[in-house]
């Protein structure tokens, strides 16, 4: 069966809870992964480590994993190439995580802050040395879509009212920049979630944590879609999820790693 994980954000023990128990469910498990597997948590290397040595498992690009892509190569799948972007995605991110990253990877609280202060490029060459090259590749090759004959997921968003086949999305975007971005970086509103979706297929989100719509920190099942970012590292919601397309269960962990539920 397939089981959809939504957004990590450095969180390794929850993400090794979770493995562990759909291992103990189904032994022929497909993982796949709504991208952002950096920042905000302590661990973003441990994730990457662990996702890296797992068997049957597939990765979308979130928009997390983006900027750290432009920080460490000067060019990702959205932000322009260029010095002056990566260098302004370096000083924004390093509000919403990014330090944390670097602290996993070895750098020292007191490169960073120098480095957060006055950034050049070679401060930024000089922390992407901490982080492997497995790691560089991993986060360079990440693909913005994942497809399945009954299912897609992605980061952020797709627009409700474009189809999702002939051609599948993968072909769409590889051939119009302009649908790149809200695929990382989108946001549906509550009216487009309850909307009907000129899509074949259901659709798998992560990037916008369901307690953004509700109270509970739970996967949103919409028409033809499912929010699975459950907000592993955010205060509000303290959940990792993963989440069964074949059956419709799911389970979740929360940050300490304990499994606090299983449906």
């Amino acid at each position: 069966m397939h089981w959809i994980i939504g957004d990590i954000h450095g969180m390794l023990r929850p993400l090794a809870t979770l493995i562990a128990e759909i291992d103990r469910r189904d032994k022929k498990r497909e993982l796949i992964f709504a991208g952002d597997y950096v920042n905000r948590g302590p661990e973003s290397k441990q994730v990457i480590d662990l996702l890296r040595s797992l068997p049957s498992a597939r990765f979308a690009r979130g928009n997390h994993d983006d900027v750290f892509d432009q920080v460490l190569h000067g060019e990702s799948y959205c932000a322009k190439a260029s010095e002056y972007d990566r260098i302004v995605q370096f000083r924004w991110f390093m509000n919403f995580g990014l330090f944390q990253t670097f602290r996993s990877y070895g750098a020292s609280e007191e490169e960073l802050i120098r480095a957060d202060e006055a950034p050049l490029i070679e401060h930024l060459d000089q922390l992407g040395e901490y982080v492997p090259a497995e790691h560089h590749e991993f986060v360079k090759n990440l693909p913005p879509v994942i497809e399945e004959d009954d299912f897609f997921v992605l980061h952020a968003k797709w627009d409700v009212d474009r189809p999702t086949e002939s051609p599948h999305i993968s072909e769409q975007v590889r051939d119009s920049a302009k649908l790149r971005e809200p695929l990382v970086w989108g946001r549906f509103t509550e009216e487009e979630l309850a909307s009907d979706k000129a899509w074949g297929r259901r659709g798998y989100f992560g990037h916008t944590p369901v307690t953004y719509y509700v109270d509970a920190a739970v996967p949103i099942v919409a028409k033809g879609m499912v929010l699975v970012d459950t907000g592993a590292a955010l205060p509000e919601g303290q959940r990792l999820t993963a989440y069964c397309h074949e059956t419709n269960e799911f389970v979740q962990a929360d940050p300490s790693g304990r499994l606090v539920q299983s449906l």
